[in-house]
């Protein structure tokens, strides 16, 4: 019993180097659940290693930090989960609450690990080279599929995009989208890997259709070209700003004379072509919303909605759940895919109130500790912005492990301060 204790404790010491293990793991898991569901295996083994981890680090907080109001909020997190079970086996029987589990674990698996990686990095550092590899691995694991030709396409119709080998252009856009920013503090000076690694990236991030890398990538460019030419305007380095701006021109049009060809461009177009036969050559305002900043999740949150307003009181406080209107003609699968309305529905007013605390307790405590927007501070809360925004228009951001995984060690280092360069 005596060894087994000093084994868990060893493996509970060395968590860093566990995680990063996992971390590395990650782009891996994804094309492995890409690939097996392309062919049409249902079983993922990144849910199992996933959900696995989940567990360690419960274990983790629980036996090995010790932390007497991270150990209070796991407990409400706990009995939040059984009357989460209890109104589902009252309002839908066994047979849903298999699926209804597997989500809930799923939704809530970055609050866990939000609270593992604060304890586990209050005191060390990660070092950046590693989130560049991750971030190089994700973007050859989409290129060269892409260039072979032998990469999976990011809509099932219609639209055009190619996401490698991975099964959802939305997440592999996401990491990119809200690692980028953490990355650009790292460059030191520019270099043949650094070019090419660009020329990738810009190939990526518009060859994969959707808008969301798209117009992340064009807000952290533009925002960090802002920032330095006001930065030599104000140090009164005016020869240094002529020089630049020439380069910026040509880059600005090459971009305009390429966008055309790439498929972000041709969807847009395919987009508007599909909404002008739908209001007969009028595209109404509604539409534009709806359609071209949301992607129907409007008109998806409002099916819910009303799925919520008929719910019972016991629903309304712990959620309705991923099964609406259960058990009739009018049953639904589909989530809002906006992360705030999918976790007050799904989990109620307990279960937003919890999933949501520690998240506005982090970031209070982030901006409150920045005292001056100097170039890193200021790709952090790109970094940070990007998160709030992507959960809002596209979703899957809090929600979805593959995701989240990121999501949670950006806000963890940034609060404990180790995201220093």
């Amino acid at each position: 019993m005596f060894g087994k204790n000093l084994i868990m404790k060893k493996i509970l010491s060395n968590f860093n180097k566990i995680f990063l293990i996992f971390l590395y793991l990650q782009p891996f898991l994804d094309v492995t659940s890409g690939v097996l569901l392309h062919f049409g295996y249902s079983v993922t083994i990144s849910s199992i290693v996933r959900l696995t981890f989940m567990f360690f680090c419960c274990i983790y907080l629980f036996f090995y930090v010790k932390d007497k109001k991270v150990n209070i909020y796991l407990l409400l997190l706990g009995l939040y989960f059984v009357m989460y079970t209890i109104t589902i086996l009252i309002t839908k029987g066994t047979p849903a609450l298999t699926y209804e589990l597997k989500n809930l674990l799923t939704t809530y698996y970055f609050v866990v690990l939000l609270l593992t990686l604060i304890k586990a990095y209050k005191s060390k550092k990660l070092d950046f080279k590693n989130l560049y590899i991750i971030y190089t691995i994700y973007l050859l694991l989409v290129f060269i599929p892409n260039v072979l030709g032998i990469g999976f396409d990011s809509y099932w119709h219609s639209k055009e995009g190619s996401v490698g080998w991975f099964l959802s252009a939305n997440v592999v856009g996401s990491i990119l989208s809200i690692l980028l920013p953490l990355l650009i503090i790292n460059i030191k000076k520019i270099n043949i890997s650094l070019i090419i690694l660009t020329i990738i990236n810009l190939y990526v991030i518009f060859g994969i259709g959707t808008k969301v890398p798209v117009l992340s990538f064009i807000i952290i460019v533009i925002t960090n070209i802002i920032y330095y030419m006001i930065s030599l305007v104000k140090k009164q380095q005016y020869k240094k700003l002529s020089i630049i701006i020439l380069p910026i021109i040509i880059i600005i049009t090459l971009s305009i004379s390429i966008f055309p060809k790439t498929s972000f461009y041709k969807n847009i177009v395919i987009h508007i072509n599909y909404l002008e036969e739908k209001d007969n050559g009028n595209i109404s305002t509604q539409h534009i919303v709806d359609h071209f900043i949301f992607s129907q999740r409007l008109t998806f949150e409002e099916k819910t909605r009303k799925a919520y307003n008929k719910s019972s009181f016991l629903e309304k406080v712990f959620g309705i759940g991923y099964i609406e209107n259960y058990s009739t003609d009018e049953v639904r699968l589909k989530t809002v895919e906006i992360d705030y309305f999918d976790v007050f529905y799904r989990h109620g007013i307990i279960g937003f109130i919890l999933f949501f605390t520690p998240v506005i307790y982090v970031i209070y405590k982030i901006i409150k500790d920045i005292k001056n927007i100097n170039y890193r501070n200021l790709n952090i809360i790109l970094s940070i912005v990007l998160i709030l925004l992507l959960a809002l228009f596209q979703g899957h951001i809090f929600v979805t492990p593959a995701n989240s995984i990121y999501v949670s060690l950006i806000l963890a280092l940034t609060y404990n301060k180790k995201i220093n360069i």
